[in-house]
């Protein structure tokens, strides 16, 4: 029983895996971003039944909060024809319904990395060299 219990927690491990590897191609082929958006897939999460996927994407250069709501949407609109692709690829029953969301983790690092430079500035004498 272990062993069954054990290949269901991997399977939608080893599924993300290979969504995460098809769906730039995919993305880029279906043209379907505004104009010179570049996105990137930073992760996918899919539910232990397989019946939902969570694409996790970034945007490539300055984006404004306006412009990353309209990829969301234009992404999410576009589900059921990266669904269609991927069930092309990935020989399965059922395959996972999409949605698609802006994962803002990199700007949040990149924020805290500036706030600890700043701090390292202004108190040049404490120790600890945070670079």
């Amino acid at each position: 029983m272990r062993i069954h219990d054990s290949n269901q927690r991997r399977r939608p491990l080893r599924i993300a895996a290979e969504i995460l590897r098809d769906l730039p191609e995919i993305l880029r082929a279906l043209d379907a971003l505004p104009g010179d958006a570049l996105v990137s897939v930073s992760d996918v999460e899919v539910s232990d039944d397989l019946s939902y996927a969570k694409v996790f994407f970034t945007v490539l250069g300055e984006c404004d909060e306006r412009r990353i709501i309209e990829i969301t949407r234009v992404l999410n609109s576009q589900k059921g024809a990266v669904r269609h692709e991927i069930a092309q690829r990935l020989p399965m029953r059922q395959h996972p319904e999409f949605r698609f969301i802006y994962d803002a983790t990199p700007l949040r690092a990149a924020r805290i990395e500036e706030l600890l430079k700043q701090i390292h500035r202004e108190s040049p004498g404490a120790a600890g060299d945070v670079s």
